[in-house]
């Protein structure tokens, strides 16, 4: 009913106002009174309220200034059950009655309760936060510190272990005379920590993040003491080999469990921090390694025995009762549901995800460098590899229910959906992350490279200048926390601008390598590295915001793609590398003596040439870095053409925390975080351009629990209709 608001119309309403007065403890909010109360105070005090509510009002404006707390769920839903309802008015116990003034009608007792209401809504928020708000705070810092001090160690160890045998490399390569495959050493460290990613993603859906995660760290302390004592060159590739297996399942699942159970919100403060520390580890770990290696290499592999042994303690204490268990490795039934867990895993698909990725790595490790590109031992990996990556995608769709291999093996889920695949966005991600990975492990390597070769520094000295990429990945960092948790709260800015800057970055850094000054490099290697940092957390957020269902495999795919990108680009580089460096060695031994065979002593007797024939051999290798690092700019450049086709993820919207909220009370989970966000998959600024962004956003929220249960249901019933049909089929052909 609307209330006039008119001294007239508020008479003819309300003649025996006077009456009655406002109990906020009372259920209906009405008791009598004793002391007459002016009919002419209500009027203003529903005026007063009703101008509130009229947005761009004086009195709106100001009663918005002094909202410092806003209604939480817990209070609203407590306000909608203690609110009057108009039909409860019409009842007879609703009706107060004084002996001396009668009784209250319906109308006069819902001009009275709309005033109530009203008060008891600026009451409420005057009143802030109720206790379980604050013990929900008070849950998720503490949830959130646990995070932070209980993966910090293991990302730092997993990080660190890509780069810290980067100055190493040839006295690695010397002790057993293999410097001619040293980067084998790296190799198969950037083999395995690629191929088994998304086999981790599966594993911690299927067994638990806290077990799987565990298992990881297992894999990296044996690796390591494997490194540290190898008494042989195939022992020590086998320890790389395990180190990268397990800082797959290292990075990927700390990137799962920064997902899981968080908003978007706090995910990007969890992220910046991790991703940053990443940065830090990739680039101090030339310096530590190299220190290291002037005394013993193996004190390389030595150093993460203690500091993995002490990661598995921490990750047991303080998360193993916080992390999202597997669906068949609950607690109190592990055993049981241990085999039943494994029959689910694709093993098929991990076959030919495993070997077609490591065949083709194998191939480009080997081509140019061990054998040349068109050797049959090159060529036939290259083209098996292909051939398996190509049929992983097929497997994985033809694995989906009611398909041929679905209805074949009915126990097992695809280790990457098809709809994952066949998404825009994931694709551009993926690219996005391709070029991250390739224009990172370039700095990280061949800067290594340059100021070793070229300037002549000494390997501690070389790693040292790697430093200089730790301020733009901070800056670059600290941008993309600013524009996705402050404003404008959204992905695809730091990651366009992120994918222009570290283009621009890497061209420049190549044309500095021409110029033979280091500030000019060191300074575009802090250019590069702002466009990286842009880069990390962002894109993390994007894959969250959209497959919030589907949180493990889409997050293996963008970690799989940047160090499978990086991987490639260094076997591009080290092959273009190499070339360019044979005719470096071919003009050395005709002025010097240089030996393409022996690393350390060619670096040497570099060292001991005429100043004349030394520069000669330092330009030449200048343009070999020159040319490694121009033969990456067309993955840049590819990157640089996706990023126009992505969508956008907005962090802060209010649409989809209210869908959240509503999904989380449908499943008795109010309170608890829940990944939510408004989504646009087409083209973000083509939508711009054409002013269609309101029409193509939607909300994307994980499926509650009713809706989880519909899907079980109709996979269920498509699964009995095909058995029941191939029944009916074999019955016929029996007839």
């Amino acid at each position: 009913m609307h209330l006039s608001s008119t001294h007239h119309d508020i008479n003819k309403i309300i003649p025996q106002c006077n009456s009655y007065r406002i109990d906020h403890n009372s259920p209906f909010y009405l008791i009598p009174l004793h002391k007459p109360v002016h009919k002419m105070l209500i009027y203003k005090a529903i005026k007063k309220r009703r101008e509130e509510n009229q947005p761009g009002s004086e009195l709106a404006v100001d009663s918005e200034k002094q909202k410092e707390k806003k209604l939480c769920s817990h209070l609203l839903g407590s306000q909608s059950q203690t609110s009057a309802s108009p039909l409860l008015l019409n009842k007879p116990k609703q009706t107060y009655i004084r002996p001396d003034a009668g009784s209250l009608e319906p109308q006069q007792a819902e001009a009275l309760l709309e005033l109530a209401n009203l008060n008891q809504r600026s009451q409420i928020q005057a009143s802030g936060p109720c206790e379980l708000c604050k013990k929900e705070k008070h849950d998720a810092r503490v949830y959130r510190w646990k995070l932070i001090a209980g993966l910090l160690l293991p990302y730092f160890l997993a990080s660190v272990d890509l780069t810290i045998v980067a100055a190493a490399l040839p006295f690695i390569a010397s002790h057993f005379n293999k410097l001619d495959q040293l980067n084998w050493i790296v190799t198969a460290f950037t083999l395995t920590s690629t191929a088994f990613i998304p086999a981790f993603g599966q594993l911690s859906d299927v067994f638990g993040r806290h077990f799987v995660l565990q298992l990881a760290m297992f894999l990296m302390l044996i690796g390591s003491v494997l490194c540290a004592v190898a008494p042989s060159w195939g022992v020590l590739l086998l320890g790389r080999a395990l180190q990268g297996t397990s800082a797959s399942g290292i990075t990927n699942l700390i990137q799962i469990i920064l997902a899981d159970k968080v908003s978007l919100k706090d995910n990007a403060k969890n992220s910046t921090i991790f991703q940053f520390v990443a940065g830090i580890s990739y680039s101090v770990g030339p310096i530590i390694g190299g220190y290291l290696t002037n005394s013993n290499w193996r004190y390389c592999f030595v150093l993460t025995i203690p500091v993995a042994f002490f990661a598995h303690f921490i990750i047991y204490f303080l998360l193993r009762n916080e992390l999202v268990q597997g669906t068949h490795f609950t607690k109190g039934s592990r055993r049981s549901s241990f085999i039943p867990g494994l029959a689910t895993i694709d093993i098929g698909g991990t076959f030919l995800f495993v070997f077609g990725v490591g065949l083709l790595i194998l191939g480009t490790a080997w081509g140019g460098v061990t054998y040349p590109w068109t050797h049959a031992a090159v060529l036939t990996p290259l083209v098996i590899g292909s051939i398996l990556f190509v049929f992983f995608f097929v497997y994985e769709y033809l694995l989906e229910p009611g398909r041929v291999f679905g209805r074949l093996l009915p126990q097992q889920s695809p280790m990457i959906p098809s709809d994952i695949i066949k998404n825009r966005d994931t694709i551009v991600l993926a690219i996005i992350e391709f070029a991250t990975g390739a224009a990172m492990f370039s700095v990280f390597y061949f800067i290594s490279i340059y100021f070793t070769l070229v300037e002549g520094y000494e390997a501690g000295r070389s790693g040292l200048q790697l430093l200089y990429y730790i301020p733009g990945i901070g800056f670059g960092a600290y941008f993309a926390m600013f524009t996705c948790n402050v404003w404008p709260a959204q992905t695809f800015v730091p990651l366009s601008a992120g994918t222009i800057i570290e283009t621009v970055g890497i061209a420049l850094l190549t044309w500095a390598t021409t110029t033979r000054n280091i500030p000019v490099v060191s300074g575009m290697m802090a250019v590069a590295g702002a466009g990286t940092g842009m880069r990390f957390m962002p894109a993390t957020l994007h894959v969250a915001g959209i497959w919030p269902d589907k949180i493990a495999p889409a997050m293996s795919i963008m970690r799989f793609s940047l160090p499978f990108g990086g991987t490639l680009a260094l076997t591009i580089m080290g092959s273009v590398f190499n070339n360019k460096m044979a005719e470096v060695f071919r003009h050395g031994s005709s002025k010097g003596g240089l030996d393409l065979h022996n690393t350390g002593q060619s670096l040497e007797a570099i060292n001991k040439l005429p100043p004349d024939i030394q520069n000669y051999v330092r330009n030449l290798a200048k343009n070999a870095v020159l040319w490694a690092f121009i033969s990456i700019i067309p993955i840049m450049a590819i990157s640089l053409v996706a990023v126009f086709f992505l969508g956008n993820v907005w962090i802060k919207s209010k649409k989809a925390k209210e869908e959240a909220e509503r999904k989380a009370a449908e499943d008795g989970k109010i309170g608890e975080a829940i990944v939510s966000s408004e989504v646009i998959q087409v083209p973000f600024l083509w939508a711009l351009i054409t002013g269609t962004v309101e029409v193509n956003k939607y909300i994307s929220t994980p499926l509650s629990k009713a809706e989880k249960e519909k899907q079980a249901h109709a996979v269920l019933e498509e699964k009995n209709r095909l058995r029941a049909f191939k029944k009916h089929k074999t019955v016929n052909a029996d007839v």
